[in-house]
Order: structure tokens, then sequence, then C-alpha cells
């Protein structure tokens, strides 16, 4: 594997850091997100942030400020959109950038978790400016349901399939994990179809779902806090045979309580990940270094790993993978600066940009 990894902004003012970098290719265009995560709360986050590149990811215009996507008030609380990745739709030739929402209540530093939504908004070339923010309808019941960083598909007929986890009213702390199917017009995303349910009553169930098509079949990866997991589907709708994600062995990976994501480079499949056992138990739960490994029969080639990003102390799990040009994929992620001192290690918020290709 050839990883040419790069740092394309860093600087830490020990008050706050960008956090949430994702990323994605059109052939003449690669728009960023990030947003600024506050020090002194917990997920305390701002608005959107963008930055493009016109020369495939070589130079970087500044991270900008979006002004549609600042904090709105939404049912009496300020509202965030977060957890955001943009999507280039190919028959609509759209970016898209697909999120949730998080909710604060007056003077507090954490989200109340009471209600979530969908929210998607479009990338305007002329105004060079993601609009207004709209959210996905979804059924009652359904108030505390979000796709927050994910990964999508695109079908051949232009609708997409978006996997979100939610919370319902009975049992408002357990999460469950199922796909959406929706169509888009390059305006307006709309719900068509809502897979079958996914759940493990384990701590806090199912969260931050990806998903991705590869030879045919589709994948879905899953975080719970004590391990990732994966499930398989023929319909992209409908998974079967959840299952820990295993070195090929049979051993448990040990990616926990972190998002994984899928790339393809040169028609093979790979999972991004997090794990304990590399010389990193000083890492917050072990979000460091980030690393990659291919994937056969829904298991990880242990001697397939290669390191992405390296350990300098702050964590790494909050980061996208996505496709690049000619079979190669790329990896975003940003130093997220807690807990407090983590810097000691030589962390600086930097943001990378890996490119990977075999």
């Amino acid at each position: 594997m050839k990883c040419n990894t790069k740092v394309i902004r860093k600087g830490f003012d020990k008050e706050k850091c960008f956090v949430h970098p994702k990323c994605c290719y059109t052939k003449d265009l690669m728009i960023t997100t990030a947003q600024y995560l506050t020090l002194a709360g917990s997920d305390l986050f701002s608005g959107i942030y963008m930055s493009k590149s016109t020369d495939e990811g070589k130079t970087w215009s500044e991270l900008t400020l979006q002004k549609n996507l600042k904090p709105i008030i939404k049912d009496g609380l300020l509202t965030v959109c977060c957890d955001a990745t943009p999507f280039y739709h190919k028959k609509t030739g759209k970016i898209i950038i697909i999120g949730h929402t998080a909710s604060y209540e007056e003077g507090k530093t954490w989200p109340t978790g009471k209600t979530r939504y969908t929210f998607y908004s479009i990338y305007d070339r002329e105004k060079d400016e993601f609009l207004q923010p709209k959210f996905l309808e979804m059924p009652k019941g359904f108030e505390n349901c979000g796709s927050g960083c994910s990964q999508y598909v695109e079908l051949n007929d232009g609708n997409m399939l978006i996997p979100v986890y939610y919370a319902l009213n009975e049992n408002p702390k357990m999460f469950e994990v199922m796909v959406l199917k929706c169509s888009f017009d390059g305006e307006n995303l709309k719900l068509l179809e809502m897979g079958a349910p996914l759940s493990l009553n384990i701590a806090r169930g199912l969260c931050e779902p990806s998903v991705i098509l590869h030879n045919g079949a589709y994948y879905i990866t899953i975080r719970n806090d004590e391990c990732g997991l994966v499930a398989k589907s023929e319909d992209g709708l409908n998974y079967t045979d959840l299952q820990l994600w295993k070195w090929e062995d049979g051993s448990i990976l040990e990616n926990y309580n972190t998002q994984q994501h899928f790339m393809e480079v040169n028609d093979n499949l790979y999972l991004v990940y997090t794990r304990r056992g590399l010389d990193n138990d000083h890492v917050f739960r072990h979000r460091a270094p980030l690393v990659a490994a291919r994937v056969e029969n829904m298991r990880v080639v242990k001697d397939s790993e290669f390191l992405i990003v390296p350990n300098r102390g702050a964590r790494l799990g909050n980061f996208c993978a996505a496709p690049y040009k000619d079979k190669k994929s790329l990896v975003m992620v940003s130093e997220w600066m807690q807990p407090i001192g983590c810097e000691k290690y030589g962390s600086d918020n930097s943001l990378y940009l890996s490119i990977i290709e075999e």
C-alpha cells in the first residue's frame, strides 16, 4: 500500500479545535467541511466551516464559516448542525452535505440528547456556499434519529442509502441502526423506504453506521461502546449476520466506542479504524494511531494493516473515508485536542489528508 499523508492546516489555541473534518472529491473540486469544538464542554460544537481545493487536494482555501450552517433555535433549543459528511451525487452533479443536529439548553455545555434530526444542505457552486439546511421528514416517533459520521451509497437510479441511528421513546438511551432509501432530485431528500432495524443490547446500543457497496453486496460497519460490528445485505436495506469485527484468525479486532469507515482501493475493500494494542494506552479510547486493513469475508486481514496517521497523543477517531480518482481513496482526520494535556505528545490540531493507493 502507498499512503501519501500531508497536513493541510494546523494550529491550536488551547480553547478550541477543529474536529469532524470530512471531504468529498469531484473531478474539478474537492470540498472539506469541519467545525470548531469548544474544549470547555463535551461535544460543544460551532457551525460548519468549509474549505475547497481545485487542484485535487494539493492546495486548500481557508476554512470559512458557512453563514447558512450556523447554530439556530429549533424547538426552543440552541441547535447545531454537526457530524456532517459532504457527498458528491453523480446523477444530479450536486454536492450534498448530510449530518444530524445537536441541541443545547441555555448555559449547558453538552447536548441534551432529547431531539435529533437528519439535516442536509446543498452546495451552490455559483454562490460558493452551502444553502439553508433542510430536515429529512421521518415518521412520528423518530424525534431522536439522525445520520451522523456516516458514509452513503448512491444507487444506479440516483436514490441514496442513508444509514441512521435512533432511540425510541420507550427506551431513549438505547440506540438502534437502520438504513433508509431516499430519493434526491438535486434539491430535496425524501424518505422512500426504511430498512430492518439492527440492535444490540449492550451499553447504549448501536450508533454511527456507515455503508458501502462492494462487489454486488452491501456492508455496514457500526460503533458500539464495547466493540465494532459489521453486517451484510443483498438489497442495501436489510442486513443480517451482525457480528464483531475480527481478524481472519477469529480474534477480536479490539476497536471499541469509536467509529470505523470503509474504503475501496483498486477494487479491494478496506476498513479504517483505531484499536487497542498499538502502544497507545495514553490515548483517549485508544483513538490513535489511525490505521487500515483489507477486508475479506467480513474479517480483517492482520498482515495487511498499515498506518495512515501517526499517534501524537490526540484522538483520531472522528474521521472520514471517501472515493478519490483512479481507484484510490482519501482519508481525512484532525487531532481532537481533548483531554487537556494531550498536546504534550506533539499534537497541535493538525488536519491530515491521506491519499491511498495499492
